[in-house]
């Protein structure tokens, strides 16, 4: 017969192994080193080979596309990244929320492929307006993929020293002339801001 304690001790361990969570890094084959380009290129080769619709017999198949996506989504993002390295899963679920996300999302826009749902995570950051690039590619690059890094110049505000005029409306002044006359006139009022450049970035 087993004794007590080794069933609790039995116990701990698991708990320890359960609050562990995943080894993201390991999920995805990459050292703790790899950089964003190389996390991408580790993630997309997986998420071919483990898609559930190209393992159908595998039951565990769509638990370990789930997993790519959950590593792929913490790591390829440096603020989720630095707070995994330093604390694990469990902080950054705790803080952030994961794991509803589409992996294919990130490279598709928001199609998706039907796991996860495809609902927006709670704090959506604000987007702006498309861009769109014209851009050849092969009918292998296609089909295989291939991650293509493109740079775009765009003008965007800085602070600079001095104010400039802001907020400027129109306002009815009245100004008075004599005794008992007045006269309405419109005229242009404004704030004082701080001034902004703009600089391309």
């Amino acid at each position: 017969m087993t004794p007590r304690w080794s069933w609790g001790l039995c116990l701990l361990l698991v708990i320890i192994a359960c609050e562990a969570g995943r080894d993201f890094y390991k999920i995805l084959g990459v050292p703790r080193s790899a950089n964003v380009n190389q996390i991408k290129k580790a993630y997309r080769k997986l998420a071919k080979e483990y898609h559930p619709d190209k393992n159908k017999d595998d039951p565990n198949a769509e638990d370990k596309f789930k997993d790519l996506g959950a590593a792929y989504e913490v790591l390829v993002d440096d603020e989720k990244r630095q707070k995994y390295d330093r604390c694990g899963e469990e902080c950054v679920a705790k803080e952030d929320g994961f794991g509803g996300m589409d992996p294919f999302a990130s490279f598709f826009g928001d199609f998706g492929f039907g796991f996860g749902g495809g609902q927006p995570r709670e704090r959506e950051v604000p987007k702006g307006g498309d861009v769109t690039m014209d851009m050849a590619v092969t009918l292998e690059e296609l089909y295989v993929g291939n991650f293509v890094e493109m740079v775009r110049n765009k003008p965007v505000a800085r602070a600079a020293t001095g104010t400039r005029r802001c907020n400027c409306r129109q306002e009815m002044v009245t100004r008075q002339l004599g005794p008992g006359r007045f006269q309405m006139t419109q005229q242009q009022v404004c704030d004082e801001c701080p001034n902004v450049k703009y600089v391309s970035e």
